[in-house]
């Protein structure tokens, strides 16, 4: 088994570092320059300018990289991730029926024979599984955008703190299903995120929406508020239709069960289903909100955060 990415890791890795290092140094910039701005050592630069030029031609895209790379490397204006995405962006590009491929296939002729769209499928969009993940992950931080910049969620944040969580059709564990590691805080009187969203987080509110989106078919993520009175008469008057458990709960296994049955005894369909698990002695109130998507689920928070 060897992947293309083995063909990354030491040809267009290195070609693209060894291209990199020569366009800085014609631009005038000593060795010890180059290495501060490529993030290597001196002794790696040197190796890099002292390797005898291809005698083939060298490729054109890595070529066109490596000069975008030396005008962002002398900016200011560029971050180390602006940096990675020209890099990974040439990669893929050289991946999908370009040279990579064709190199790919070349040495492996079992794969040349079955014509093989592996990268294609994995990177072009066309796999579900990846495309699908996608989705969410981009969904997710644009609530997480429309959260940060709305005044007054301290409001509806629990003292156990807020957290929202999304997935997609497929989703059937909770590595499925994307949230906010650490959840979401108060710094400076705003809700702040201190990681960005990732898979396989946030466990309880996560096995709550795998629930919910076996109950309510257009269900997809959930966000977990304060669950006292004013908040939930709030989500009420702003068009959910909140199930009440009548008894304090803190495991998601049985409040799902509870939430079972309100759910059976419903004549219709939701269309913004919610779910209040009461406080007792040492558990606070909690609201749980559902939607079909992260980003129309913080945009229904900033409604209910302004009827409060």
């Amino acid at each position: 088994m060897r992947p293309p990415c083995e063909m990354v890791q030491r040809e267009f890795l290195p070609s693209v570092r060894t291209q990199l290092a020569r366009e800085l140094s014609q631009r005038g910039l000593s060795q010890s320059e180059i290495a501060r701005r490529m993030s290597i050592t001196q002794a790696a630069v040197s190796k890099y300018l002292s390797q005898p030029k291809a005698k083939s031609a060298p490729i054109d895209e890595v070529s066109s990289l490596a000069c975008k790379l030396a005008e962002m490397a002398l900016s200011d204006e560029f971050s180390a991730a602006d940096k990675i995405k020209a890099i990974c962006s040439t990669c893929m590009l050289l991946r999908i029926g370009s040279h990579i491929c064709e190199s790919h296939k070349k040495r492996f002729n079992e794969l040349k024979e079955i014509d093989c769209q592996i990268c294609a499928e994995l990177l072009g969009g066309t796999e579900p599984r990846f495309s699908g993940r996608a989705r969410v992950i981009g969904d997710m931080a644009a609530a997480v955008l429309v959260i940060e910049q709305v005044t007054g969620f301290d409001r509806i944040m629990p003292q156990v703190r807020a957290n929202i969580v999304a997935c997609d059709e497929t989703a059937k564990s909770i590595d499925d299903v994307a949230g906010v590691p650490g959840r979401i805080t108060m710094v400076g009187g705003r809700a702040r995120v201190l990681s960005g969203p990732r898979f396989g987080t946030s466990a309880h509110t996560a096995e709550l929406l795998l629930w919910a989106k076996s109950s309510w078919a257009r269900v997809r993520a959930c966000l977990c508020v304060s669950g006292n009175e004013n908040v939930v008469q709030a989500a009420e008057s702003n068009g959910f239709k909140v199930l009440r458990l009548k008894s304090p709960a803190v495991d998601p296994k049985r409040i799902s069960s509870a939430a079972t049955r309100l759910v059976k005894a419903q004549k219709r369909v939701p269309r913004l289903p919610a779910l209040h698990v009461p406080g007792g002695v040492g558990v606070e109130p909690i609201l749980y909100l559902f939607g079909k998507d992260a980003i129309s689920l913080a945009n229904h928070c900033v409604d209910l955060i302004e009827a409060l």
